[in-house]
């Protein structure tokens, strides 16, 4: 993708990019998820980005509708988005069990970066109840 284009689909990661990805790079570079994340992103198309991004958008939508409802993080809905959340980035990015969705919802809680990513587009408090969302979604799983 041309520069523009990922400004139009990344917004204010594009100006970031190359420091960001150096990051991940240090943090799982070892790992096979950035394997598969590195593979399957580097033949993305503005096209795919913009089925991802819709996606992420309809899981934000759906928390913050939730949130604003008063459902519990505990709820079957609640559950049902934080399976979407992972089923989406397993599509996307790699494979991400539950063991490995509850891993990574502790970094939404607690770097702000990422709590920034969620929250934006859904409200304050999200980070923590998606966090339980998908706590309770693995234990479901699970337990069957």
């Amino acid at each position: 993708m041309t520069a523009a284009e990922k400004r139009e689909q990344w917004g204010s990661f594009a100006e970031k990019e190359d420091e960001l990805l150096d990051e991940v790079e240090q943090r799982w570079g070892d790992t096979a998820a950035y394997e598969e994340s590195a593979r399957k992103v580097s033949k993305y198309t503005k096209e795919d980005w913009e089925r991802i991004n819709a996606g992420s958008a309809a899981i934000e939508g759906r928390i913050r509708e939730l949130m604003v409802d008063e459902a519990a993080p505990t709820s079957e809905e609640a559950m049902e988005v934080a399976e979407a959340q992972r089923q989406h980035i397993s599509r996307w990015f790699y494979a991400m069990d539950h063991d490995f969705h509850v891993q990574k919802s502790e970094l939404n809680v607690e770097d702000p970066r990422f709590r920034a990513g969620i929250e934006e587009n859904t409200r304050p408090g999200a980070a923590e109840w998606l966090q339980s969302a998908i706590i309770a979604n693995a234990a479901r799983a699970k337990h069957g």
